[in-house]
């Protein structure tokens, strides 16, 4: 039975996504793949748990158009102090003319150096560190207490079917 995306929980993550927009995209280990680790924006989230973004490439990943791979995002937003690591599962994506998907509004110099890449959240993980240095002592007991009230600054979510 596959898992149901339209939910609270997934309802917040993917604003955090939208909000933060800017993540570190990473792949597990695997030579074949060769997609290098870089600072990507994210393109859209699907309300199925599908993020959507380019990556570059150094043109050897057509033999993997398509074929599934496990990769990470990790957000952060400095302001807010907030985190947000996701992880699941990836795939280059083909497009009928050429081969690979490019971004056809990138400068000449990138044009064809980008290839775009959908991920299905699998796993999550949402950190939020709230604490100012500017904050009063009274404001800094009553932040430690909180945490028995309110949600908790740390939540996990797992999307696995």
């Amino acid at each position: 039975m596959p898992f149901n995306y339209i939910d609270s929980n997934f309802d917040f993550l993917k604003k955090k996504i939208n909000e933060i927009k800017i993540a570190l995209f990473k792949t597990e280990l695997n030579p074949q793949l060769q997609l290098p680790n870089n600072v990507i924006q994210t393109y859209k989230v699907e309300d199925d748990g599908t993020v959507w973004f380019f990556t570059s490439f150094n043109g050897k990943q057509y033999k993997n158009i398509n074929r599934p791979f496990y990769a990470y995002l990790s957000y952060y937003k400095k302001e807010t102090g907030c985190h947000l690591q996701l992880s699941g599962s990836a795939a280059i994506i083909e497009n009928e003319d050429n081969g690979l998907f490019s971004m056809n509004n990138y400068p000449k110099g990138y044009y064809g150096r980008l290839v775009l890449v959908k991920m299905k959240i699998l796993q999550a993980e949402f950190y939020e560190n709230k604490v100012s240095e500017n904050t009063s002592w009274t404001e800094k007991f009553k932040n430690t207490f909180s945490h028995l009230f309110l949600q908790p600054a740390h939540r996990s979510y797992s999307f696995l079917e």
